[in-house]
């Protein structure tokens, strides 16, 4: 399984962004950010949320529990449902995605 910092760091390298630029995103220093990306440090749970945010990623890729960057909301999108859904049913389809990519091999 691909680890967080591996994640980060093939994340901020295909945006062709250095460490300091992801520092100065999290308000945090240039070692936070290696640190975060050698798996000596483990950001809270708002900072991952703002990472995914910001990559545009589902927080499940970017702690390397899924092989599927886009978050639950994209993919509704994509298929044009989802627009009237409530908070809960989009976590709920979240759920079930992680399920189904677990069920069948993809962690």
């Amino acid at each position: 399984m691909v680890s967080f910092g591996e994640r980060l760091r093939f994340l901020r390298e295909e945006r062709k962004l250095g460490q300091k630029e992801v520092g100065d995103l999290l308000d945090v220093s240039v070692s936070s950010v290696g640190k975060y990306e050698n798996g000596e440090r483990t950001p809270s749970p708002d900072t991952i949320i703002k990472l995914a945010d910001f990559f545009d990623v589902s927080a499940d890729f970017l702690l390397g529990r899924s092989e599927v960057r886009e978050p639950a909301e994209k993919i509704l999108a994509r298929f044009n449902i989802g627009k009237d859904l409530p908070e809960k049913a989009l976590k709920e389809f979240e759920e079930v995605k992680n399920y189904i990519l677990h069920k069948y091999g993809h962690k």
